[in-house]
């Protein structure tokens, strides 16, 4: 019995080499000598043409996204030394800080033209675009390196966050108080020193900033300053400077939305969201400086994810 089996071995392995041959040979039909037009249309003659950039270096993704998990530890948490406060440098640059300062010129002086157009209105955009430069202005007196307007912050950041509070409705004292705002702010900008009491101490940032118009201000800077600007690597190359500029400050409102004052800021799943919104900030500014667009597009995908994940439990 144990010969016969011994015996048939030899026979199913020939058996078997023979039924893989066969299936190897199995005809297949010729690539025709051209094809047809509404195939050339869908698919590139060579696909790696279209590529943008150079090839992902995935181990540059993975150190990137382990450095923006160590790059700011929280205010307050057990990492961070209070003594030397939060190092906002590691999230904003001082140029971005000033830069966005000027930037909000322009747009507000539209708004104080007429106390009709105030009234109608324009007394809603300058509650947030006060309440933006008095979060900045914030910021910018606590900075742990050289900004412009650093001796004068916090005062600046108390007065616009006051401006800000009163421009809930459209009054002609708000409206007074509007005017006399933007004009400091031109003042300011072109080297002139603005009048402003000193600063109070131990003033919270509930005095400084509601957290609505920060919220606005970080919806805008997802959807209409970075989502947009990174569709695909051309597109990242080409807007790399403005999509750096939003990405540091989205790192800073999701920082500034844990300090002590605003609402839930020690409620741990609030702050897990926010973390999560500031590191992946920290991780697109830096996928932008290593022009990885793989690294940006999964930066971009955790800030949406921390975005709708707490508004679907906080709103």
């Amino acid at each position: 019995m144990n010969r016969t089996l011994l015996s048939l071995l030899p026979m199913a392995a020939i058996w078997c080499g023979v039924a893989t041959a066969d299936e190897a040979a199995a005809p297949r039909a010729k690539p025709p000598a051209e094809w047809p037009r509404d195939v050339r249309e869908v698919f590139f003659d060579d696909a790696r043409e279209q590529l943008v950039g150079s090839r992902p270096n995935y181990g540059e993704v993975a150190a990137a996204a382990k450095q923006a998990n160590s790059a700011a530890p929280l205010a307050g948490s057990e990492t961070a030394d209070a003594s030397q406060g939060f190092a906002w440098s590691k999230l904003v640059t001082a140029d971005v800080i000033e830069s966005e300062i000027k930037r909000q010129l322009t747009p507000l002086q539209p708004l104080v033209a007429t106390p009709a157009t105030f009234k109608g209105g324009g007394y809603r955009e300058c509650r947030n675009r006060f309440t933006w430069l008095a979060t900045l202005f914030a910021v910018a007196g606590d900075y742990d390196d050289s900004v412009r307007w650093k001796d004068s912050a916090t005062a600046l950041a108390q007065l616009y966050g006051r401006a800000g509070a009163n421009c809930k409705v459209g009054t002609d004292q708000s409206f007074r108080e509007s005017e006399l705002r933007v004009q400091d702010l031109a003042d300011l900008i072109r080297g002139g020193r603005p009048t402003v009491d000193d600063a109070q101490p131990d003033v919270g940032w509930d005095r400084i900033a509601d957290r609505s118009p920060l919220m606005r201000r970080m919806e805008a800077c997802l959807a209409e300053g970075i989502s947009p600007n990174a569709s695909d690597g051309r597109a990242l190359s080409a807007n790399a400077e403005d999509l750096a500029h939003e990405a540091q400050l989205m790192a800073l409102m999701a920082e500034v939305i844990m300090q002590p004052g605003f609402d839930y800021y020690d409620d741990e799943s609030y702050r897990g969201h926010s973390t999560q919104l500031r590191d992946a900030a920290v991780a697109l500014t830096q996928a932008i400086e290593l022009e990885n667009f793989a690294a940006a597009r999964e930066a971009i995908g955790n800030m949406e994810k921390a975005c709708s994940n707490c508004h679907d439990e906080w709103r």
